[in-house]
């Protein structure tokens, strides 16, 4: 029974890896730049959320989240980004660009809604728990896990189904050969950091009633954020998934029989095995959104 209980735990918790970071590699993949910054519309989102549910109840509340840190991070992607890859200088300068971004946001959120962690309230529809045989298992957790299984399949849909699609994947090839035939890179790039963005606040919508809300939460995950990618393969959306799984399980399982730090030791143990027999990743490939 514990078994179960704490794969559904390494569920759950993947499930907000696998969020977080389809945004990143997405954007990774398309642009080749790493965006620091990414963990700061998590943030954003699960603070917005504590103030919006209440207000106008929590589905109005994804959608008004995911609205406005989209068109955040189009403004960063159009007024930061974009500029240094007009010139041809979209790696360690986009990094420290949106590094500064993070350290800013951070700061300016210990201001706004102060430095003490909040917790935001479970939706009232969600409330409560599911009995699955012998285990009796949080109802929103659950939620958490189909929600993400729902929008993967559906980005997934979107990237393989859809003209928009093929012309990101015609960017991600050789992004030259794909302007010469008519395609707007630019506008197309900044859709897709939009998007990613979007989905990172949505992340922190969701993890509010799980994780604590605090001001530096933007960076804590960072790391395993990077994790997660890595392993996955950049620019993969399948690695994306599996890794965020792996990932979660490995974190919950390590935290549960081991300590608290015993999660984040092993999932950094797992990325570099796997590393040194799939350098780049368990389903990368270079230059390719997938």
């Amino acid at each position: 029974m514990t078994v179960v209980l704490q794969t559904l735990n390494g569920l759950t918790i993947g499930a907000i890896y696998i969020l977080l970071a389809s945004g990143l590699t997405i954007v990774f993949g398309l642009q080749g730049i790493v965006n620091v910054a990414h963990g700061v519309f998590y943030m954003l989102g699960a603070y917005l959320a504590i103030g919006l549910y209440p207000r106008i109840g929590f589905a109005a509340t994804v959608a008004a989240v995911f609205a406005l840190t989209a068109l955040l991070g189009l403004v960063l992607e159009l007024a930061g980004v974009r500029p240094l890859v007009r010139r041809k200088r979209p790696g360690m300068q986009v990094l420290v660009l949106t590094l500064g971004v993070a350290i800013i946001a951070s700061e300016v959120t210990k201001l706004v809604w102060g430095p003490v962690p909040l917790l935001s309230d479970v939706p009232a529809g969600l409330a409560g728990t599911l009995t699955l045989g012998p285990i009796v298992y949080p109802t929103y957790w659950l939620f958490v896990i189909a929600f993400t299984a729902v929008l993967m399949t559906l980005l997934a849909l979107a990237f393989h189904r859809t003209t928009l699609g093929i012309l990101v994947q015609s960017i991600a090839l050789n992004s030259e050969i794909s302007q010469a035939m008519g395609t707007n890179a630019p506008r197309i790039n900044s859709l897709v950091f939009a998007l990613g963005t979007g989905v990172a606040g949505v992340a922190g919508v969701l993890a509010g009633p799980i994780l604590s809300v605090y001001p530096t939460m933007c960076f804590d995950l960072l790391m395993i954020l990077f994790v997660v990618v890595i392993l996955g393969g950049l620019g993969s959306l399948l690695g994306i998934v599996v890794s965020g799984i792996l990932i979660g399980l490995v974190n919950a399982f390590g935290v549960a029989y081991l300590s608290g730090t015993a999660g984040n030791i092993l999932a950094f143990a797992v990325m570099i095995a796997v590393l040194i027999f799939r350098p780049l990743g368990l389903f990368g490939r270079a230059g390719i959104l997938k």
